[in-house]
C-alpha cells in the first residue's frame, strides 16, 4: 500500500488532503506536535469528516496513524519511505517542518529512494520555494544540490472552505468541511512521477490558477466582508444576498474575471462557470463565515499585490477600469471594526495623516492617479455610510 506523509493534522490536513489520499487508496501518516491529536489518531486509527452543505454526508477516514513532529528520527524514517508528502501547517510554520523533512530526504538519498514530491498547501505566494529554502538550510551542503534537484516542492491551490469549528468534547478528531475537493498543483515543479490521486490536478499554467484563487475567491470574500460588515450583516452568506452588496460583488467579479481571461488565458465561459460555482458555495449557511472574519486585518488585504489592489492593478493592465474593485478598496480603507487591532491602528493613522498618504503607504496607490481618485471616492462613500 502506498503511503502519504501529511505534515499538519489540522483542518486542511485532516479535513481535506487526507481525504484525497485516503480515497486514492493510501495510508496516511500525520506529522503533528499537538499531542492530544497524535494520541487520538493512533488510539483509534480512524476519524470522520462531516461534509456540510447541499448534500451532507459523513466520510470515514481510516488507514491513518500519527508521529510526533518533535521526534526527528521517526519523522525522517516516514519521509524516507513514503510515496508522496504534503504540508498544511500554516505559512509561518514551514520552518518547523524543514528539520524532519531534510533529515528524511537525506536518509532517502542514502537508501536509494526515488524522487519525492511534497505538495505545499499553504496560503503563501511561492510557498514551494520558501519551503525549499528552509530545507536547504538544514541539509548537508555536500549533498544539498542533489537532494533538492530530485525533490519536488509542488505548490498547490487550496480552495476547500472550512467552517469555524465548534469544539467537540466527544470527538477531538471530527472536522466539518464543504464538499469541494479539487486541488490544482504546479506540474512544472513535479520531480519524477507524481502518484495519481483523487482530486489532485497537475496544471501547466499554475500561476493562472493561483491568480484566480487570489483575485476571484479571496477577492470575493473581501467584498462580502468590507461591504457587509458596516451594514451590520453578520455572515458572508447574508451579505451575498444583500441588495447593497451583491451588485458591487457581481461587478467586481466581472472586472477581475475579464482581466484574468485577458492576462492568463482562461475562457470566458469557463470563468463564468467558476464564478457561479463559487457564489453557490459561498451561499452555504453551514460554513458560518462572518463578515468580520472576511474583513479583518485590512492592512494585509490592502497590500499592493493582494486580493483587492492586485485585482484592480491587473484590470488596469488589461485595459479594464476597476470601478467596482476601487469602491471596495475604499471600503477596506474605511474598515473601522473596534475588535480588530489592525483596523484600529489603520484608522488612527488615517486620522493623523489623511487617507491619501496612508493609501499610498499601505496599498501603493497614489491619490492623484485614476485608481487613487476612485478609491478615495469609495472611502468617502463608505465613511458617509452611502450605498456602494
Amino acid at each position: 500500500m502506498a503511503t502519504a506523509v501529511q505534515f499538519g493534522a489540522g483542518n486542511i490536513g485532516r479535513g481535506f488532503i487526507a481525504q484525497l489520499f485516503h480515497e486514492s487508496g493510501m495510508e496516511v501518516v500525520f506529522i503533528d506536535v499537538v499531542q492530544p491529536v497524535v494520541e487520538a489518531i493512533n488510539a483509534r486509527g480512524e476519524y470522520t469528516i462531516h461534509i456540510v452543505g447541499d448534500a451532507p454526508e459523513e466520510v470515514a477516514i481510516d488507514r491513518v496513524r500519527a508521529v510526533d513532529g518533535r521526534d526527528l528520527e521517526a519523522v525522517a524514517a516516514e519521509v524516507a519511505g513514503c510515496d508522496v508528502a504534503c504540508t498544511a501547517v500554516g505559512a509561518g510554520a514551514l520552518k518547523f517542518v524543514a528539520p524532519g523533512l531534510a533529515a528524511g530526504l537525506e536518509q532517502r538519498r542514502r537508501e536509494g529512494g526515488a524522487p519525492l514530491n511534497v505538495l505545499v498547501c499553504e496560503n503563501l505566494h511561492m510557498a514551494g520555494h520558501v519551503l525549499a529554502d528552509h530545507v536547504r538550510q538544514r541539509l548537508d551542503p555536500e549533498v544539498a544540490d542533489g537532494i533538492l534537484a530530485s525533490t519536488g516542492f509542488v505548490q498547490a491551490v487550496v480552495a476547500r472552505m472550512v467552517p469555524i469549528q465548534a469544539p467537540d468534547a466527544d470527538d477531538p478528531l471530527a472536522v466539518r468541511v464543504e464538499a469541494y475537493k479539487r486541488l490544482p498543483v504546479d506540474l512544472a515543479a513535479v520531480r519524477g512521477t507524481l502518484p495519481t490521486m483523487v482530486g489532485v490536478e497537475p496544471v501547466e499554467r499554475f500561476d493562472a490558477y493561483e491568480a484566480r484563487k487570489l483575485y476571484i475567491h479571496n477577492c470575493a470574500h473581501a467584498v462580502l466582508g468590507y461591504l457587509g460588515w458596516p451594514l451590520g450583516i453578520e455572515f458572508g452568506y447574508e451579505a451575498l444576498q444583500n441588495p447593497r452588496v451583491r451588485p458591487t460583488l457581481d461587478l467586481s467579479m466581472r472586472e477581475s474575471g475579464e482581466a484574468l481571461c485577458r492576462q492568463h488565458g482562461f475562457g470566458r465561459a469557463e470563468m463564468d462557470v467558476h464564478v457561479a460555482d463559487l457564489m453557490h458555495r459561498f451561499a452555504n449557511k453551514a460554513l458560518g463565515d462572518t463578515c468580520f472574519r472576511l474583513a479583518r486585518d485590512p492592512v494585509r488585504k490592502l497590500a499592493a499585490a493582494d486580493r483587492l489592489v492586485g485585482a484592480a492593478r491587473m484590470c488596469e493592465e488589461a485595459g479594464i477600469e476597476p470601478v467596482g474593485l476601487a469602491g471596495v478598496v475604499g471600503a477596506a480603507l474605511a474598515f473601522d471594526a473596534p475588535d480588530d487591532p489592525v483596523a484600529v491602528t489603520l484608522q488612527s493613522r488615517i486620522a493623523a495623516e489623511g487617507p491619501g498618504p496612508v493609501m499610498r503607504d499601505v496599498a501603493g496607490i497614489d491619490q492623484e492617479e485614476p485608481l487613487g481618485r476612485a478609491v478615495l471616492q469609495g472611502y468617502l462613500t463608505a465613511k458617509q455610510g452611502g450605498k456602494h
